[in-house]
């Protein structure tokens, strides 16, 4: 069996599917950034901190799902909780151009938060099902990629939508709800009826190609296991030590990461530009995020280390969040390289989602931990937001130089990751345990034993 045009086949139904649903996510989520500059604020009368509480309701119901998202994903199959999700998401959506109110916007953000904090659980257990460990990093990169292009396109539809002929009762930020609410709608038609639940579910694969898939995961101790939920498997994810360095790593590149998004718009606005010109000037923040995670993923595909990308990654964010915080605001074009450089933080995330699909071994232990891992996204998020407090505009120093600090800081989780993994394989080495034979782990995983302790487990770093 020829790998690669395996792998090819697999990719050219997965992933443009699979990048369309991150893609679509990342446009919901900037919806509410771009329709700040649009006068969501004077329409709906809010005040004061109003906006910020928008963005903190949202990842508070997204963190408060996690735990029951990843309970849906071990009872049905992935793709028909996914699109179930994004249908949901997708009326929402629309909606919400029916607002009238702060409240009525802040009721359906919650809603919104609770149908979405699927996304990341759900893709990377996916990835997890087709991909061995080394080859899934680079499909992680593709789908995640998903989020640059949402940047650069939400800037094309809020600037259209500033175009758009409005009566008083239909303004531009509205029809920018109904269009993507209905693209959403549409899109998890697609993932429930055209993505296969499993690989031996895959109608384009043939009996031989499946029983390949199935020899390439188990050889490389990768794949999810047997489908069976274990409670003790779930004590062991909320126990491991990694799970909490990568939550705290999480919490601490989502916090620059999540402001960005949500106030990037209105921080370029602050630098004395028009909305319009605010939605196209946010456009190259896309880009820098697409470079920075495909250039990422590729060079780890290729052996470079996984921590010490994360660790470069960040030093171009740390310099970024430096010019946003201490260039004074008349200097506009080194503002928004402080803005654009500061997006060199999503990439890190990617990489994340590779960790953790990689390196939590069996069904529930994935699952359990992609949940925990989510809800230190949503936690950041809810913690980014309430830096920038009205009283600080339209400088927002206090939020910059927070971004600074927890740049700073996930430099140093990191390496303590990079650290605790390498004595876990320096451990088992020592004890004389290589990775079991592949006649011995296919029995293991035709059986029950499947997230115990492993001692011929190898961590990837």
């Amino acid at each position: 069996m020829d790998d690669k045009k395996l792998l090819r086949k697999i990719d050219w139904h997965l992933l443009p599917i699979m990048f369309l649903t991150y893609f679509l996510q990342m446009i919901d989520k900037i919806s509410i950034n771009y329709a700040n500059v649009m006068g969501l604020q004077d329409d709906l009368g809010m005040t004061g901190n109003d906006f910020s509480w928008l963005a903190t309701a949202f990842f508070i119901a997204y963190a408060v799902a996690e735990i029951p998202q990843g309970a849906l994903l071990q009872r049905f199959p992935v793709t028909k909780v996914l699109g179930a999700n994004i249908f949901c998401w997708g009326v929402i959506l629309c909606c919400s151009s029916a607002a009238r109110n702060f409240s009525h916007m802040l009721a359906l953000r919650i809603l919104l938060g609770l149908m979405e904090a699927v996304i990341g659980p759900s893709l990377t257990m996916y990835t997890s099902m087709w991909y061995t460990r080394a080859e899934s990093t680079p499909r992680y990169g593709f789908w995640y990629c998903g989020l640059g292009v949402g940047q650069i396109i939400g800037g094309l539809i809020s600037f259209a939508a500033q175009h758009a002929p409005a009566n008083m009762s239909f303004v531009g930020w509205r029809i920018m709800f109904v269009v993507i609410g209905a693209v959403n709608v549409l899109v998890s038609l697609l993932v429930m009826f055209l993505l296969p639940n499993t690989p031996d579910k895959a109608k384009f694969l043939n009996e031989l190609e499946k029983q390949c898939i199935e020899q390439r995961l188990t050889d490389d101790q990768s794949g999810v296991g047997v489908k069976v939920f274990r409670r003790w498997s779930v004590l062991e994810a909320f126990g491991d030590l990694q799970t909490w360095l990568l939550v705290l790593l999480t919490i601490l590149i989502t916090i620059p990461s999540g402001v960005i998004t949500t106030f990037s718009s209105i921080l370029i606005k602050g630098f004395g530009y028009s909305p319009k010109a605010s939605a196209l000037l946010n456009m190259p923040s896309g880009v820098v995020s697409i470079v920075a995670t495909m250039v990422s993923t590729y060079a780890i595909s290729r052996g470079f280390s996984r921590w010490l990308a994360i660790d470069l990654l960040l030093l171009p964010t740390l310099i970024g969040s430096c010019l946003m915080s201490f260039l004074p605001s008349e200097n506009q074009s080194g503002c928004l390289v402080g803005i654009y450089l500061v997006n060199t933080t999503v990439a890190p995330l990617a990489l994340i989602y590779a960790w953790t699909g990689a390196n939590f071994k069996g069904y529930t232990m994935k699952v359990s931990g992609a949940a925990i891992v989510s809800a230190g996204f949503s936690i950041a998020n809810i913690i980014g937001p309430q830096t920038f407090q009205a009283k600080d505009a339209p400088q927002y120093i206090p939020a910059k130089i927070t971004i600074v600090a927890v740049n700073a800081a996930a430099i140093i989780v990191s390496t303590a990751l990079r650290i605790v993994y390498g004595r876990r394989n320096s451990t088992a080495d020592r004890l004389g345990t290589p990775a079991r034979s592949s006649i011995e782990s296919r029995l293991t995983k035709k059986g029950e034993v499947q997230d115990v302790h492993d001692e011929s487990f190898r961590y990837v770093f």
